[in-house]
């Protein structure tokens, strides 16, 4: 090679060897083969000369180049500070989740900015300050929306001396309405934090001295200045993967881990689908956030009473050597990869960990949370077609939407289990060591819209006191009824009481306002048994004849009610069958949900044995 290019090539590589994970031997001999003839590295025909040139060939020949253009930068005397394309891998900034170098193409073009003393702030921050990649392009992201704004202004803001405090207002009400590509405005706190850091970049030029020129007028004003936290969703518990798509994923646990996964490089395959297997039945049974669970501890298993316990630490709130009862499968799962762990080489600085980074090179001792992410996303989408809860209206089964599959959903599916299957709400509030109650009232929530779909499914299969069908809207059904314990009632001065003024002491099947729907068929079998129970009870005490009479004919008037009941759900198509019963389990939960709110708000303890 010319000597000048043979130079260029050997810092080329040196300083790439400080921005990749590994490097490429094959392709970089690839490369160097084709540009022999060349003058030197940076000649814009080198593409040309690669022969059917690869993606990776292609990403080898640019990383090569924007080293060398670097150096030649340096060595004439021009910094990072005084360019308007910037190299993240040169400046060696990080990434936050797992303490790696950035190892992706990072040029930056700063003059989407387009005024130059806000140009320069943020040239001096990035230089100086050493973000990590995502505060960056945050704050990147936040001086373009800014800079938009004031470009409109009159005197387009160019010169930072004259700008007012109309002009810092324009650039809050830019943030208030930003939107993304696909013109959805953005989620409020992400409003709000753009807005956060961009006068954090302000405030910081300001301390520098890299602001001084500008007006003391152009500032944030914390009464005026804020974007409102908007209310929280409704479908919140939308977000928790159901049950049926779970097992559906139990059933593929053997391709999970597979594939060009993190790990591919350092531990063999069975070991790192042990792994990932591992890290997902763990997300599964128990319901910790991501980080919680790659930060797991390699003694996080304790045992108490012969019951296995995880100890675990709550990073968000910094609460630590928390402890949470699990099941022996998911104690077994663990001591299964603790197992395999035991035989495996890996980085020292691990040691301490479950599941240690596998790779010396990675600054975190734990493998990061976004490698676990990675590897779901990787796995879901591999995965055969996945069928969600309920049908359409020609009966065939709803395709579940893939992305909804990510390892935070499965905090949501832990608590809403526990939710549906009546876990107090203080004891639930323990499990997911929530600070707040409200928050875990939250689970036990069917969203409105759910409901409301539910109510206009079940308002037209209710039935009256003979058996009769008694349709009505889905407004008429909620605002003319009240719901009681066995069914919906109808009687005027019941409905405005809210169903605490019966005259007849709920004797719901023997009412002409008795309203049921196939919702309350388990709350209905379950009171006749009951009331069997009671019966037998009066049988034994000796009770007059009128009680026990009293109660078969109460037994027999519900009895009648569930075969009315199950003889129209009879003579219904199997795909109306399935939309009406999953209508009813979503009232159910909702009706369980208004119960669990009146529970209170400590755990019952057990009795003293002495």
């Amino acid at each position: 090679m010319p000597e000048l290019l043979r130079w260029e090539a050997l810092y080329a590589v040196q300083q790439m060897d400080q921005w990749v994970r590994a490097l490429e031997p094959h392709w970089i001999r690839g490369v160097i083969s084709h540009l022999t003839t060349a003058d030197t590295l940076l000649d814009a025909t080198n593409a040309a000369r690669l022969t059917r040139p690869h993606q990776s060939a292609v990403r080898t020949l640019e990383n090569l180049q924007s080293a060398a253009r670097a150096g030649y930068s340096e060595f004439s005397g021009i910094t990072l500070i005084d360019q308007d394309v910037i190299d993240l891998r040169i400046l060696g900034l990080r990434h936050s989740a797992s303490g790696k170098r950035r190892h992706l193409p990072g040029r930056v073009d700063l003059r989407t900015v387009r005024q130059p003393w806000l140009r320069q702030a943020l040239r001096h921050w990035v230089t100086t300050a050493r973000p990590t990649t995502e505060d960056f392009k945050r704050t990147f992201h936040a001086t373009t929306i800014a800079s938009t704004a004031l470009a409109q202004r009159a005197d387009a803001g160019d010169d930072p001396a004259v700008l007012t405090f109309a002009d810092a207002t324009s650039a809050v009400d830019a943030f208030r309405v930003a939107r993304r590509r696909d013109g959805t405005l953005y989620s409020s706190s992400f409003r709000r934090s753009l807005l956060g850091v961009f006068f954090q970049l302000i405030a910081y030029g300001r301390r520098c001295g890299t602001l001084d020129d500008l007006a003391g007028t152009f500032t944030r004003v914390p009464v005026e200045h804020v974007i409102s936290v908007e209310e929280p969703n409704e479908d919140f518990i939308g977000k928790a993967i159901p049950k049926s798509v779970i097992r559906q994923l139990d059933a593929h646990l053997d391709t999970l881990g597979t594939g060009n996964t993190y790990g591919c490089r350092d531990i063999a395959p069975d070991a790192r689908h042990l792994l990932y297997r591992t890290m997902y039945i763990v997300l599964r049974d128990t319901g910790r956030r991501p980080l919680e669970i790659v930060s797991l501890t390699r003694d996080c298993l304790e045992t108490h009473n012969s019951q296995p316990t995880l100890t675990w630490d709550n990073h968000k709130r910094k609460r630590h050597r928390r402890r949470l009862p699990i099941t022996t499968s998911t104690a077994d799962a663990i001591r299964t990869w603790q197992a395999c762990r035991d035989q495996l080489h890996l980085p020292a600085k691990g040691d301490r960990y479950l599941f240690p980074s596998l790779t010396p090179l990675s600054d975190a001792p734990y493998i990061s949370s976004t490698y676990l992410s990675d590897a779901l996303r990787l796995w879901a989408d591999a995965l055969p077609q996945l069928h969600a809860e309920g049908t359409d209206s020609r009966g065939q089964r709803l395709i579940f939407d893939r992305s909804l599959i990510y390892p935070y959903a499965f905090r949501h599916s832990y608590a809403q289990r526990h939710a549906d299957a009546g876990t107090p709400v203080d004891v639930l509030r323990e499990l997911m060591d929530h600070k707040s109650i409200a928050m875990t009232q939250r689970y036990y929530t069917v969203s409105l819209k759910r409901k409301s779909e539910a109510v206009a499914k079940l308002s037209a299969h209710v039935l009256d006191q003979h058996g009769h069908l008694s349709p009505s809207s889905s407004t008429a059904y909620e605002m003319r009824s009240v719901a009681v314990p066995y069914g919906g009632c109808t009687e005027p001065s019941n409905v405005k009481a809210g169903g605490q003024a019966c005259p007849i002491r709920f004797q719901c099947a023997g009412c002409g306002f008795y309203r049921p729907d196939p919702s309350y068929l388990p709350a209905i079998e379950h009171h006749i048994n009951e009331l069997r129970a009671d019966r037998e009870t009066a049988l034994a005490m000796g009770a007059a004849e009128f009680v026990t009479t009293a109660l078969t004919a109460q037994i027999t008037a519900y009895q009648q009610v569930i075969d009315r009941m199950h003889k129209h759900l009879g003579s219904l198509p199997a795909s109306e069958r399935a939309q009406i019963e999953e209508a009813s389990t979503v009232l159910r939960k909702a009706r369980a949900g208004d119960n669990h709110t009146l529970l209170p708000l400590t755990t019952a303890r057990p009795k003293d044995p002495r």
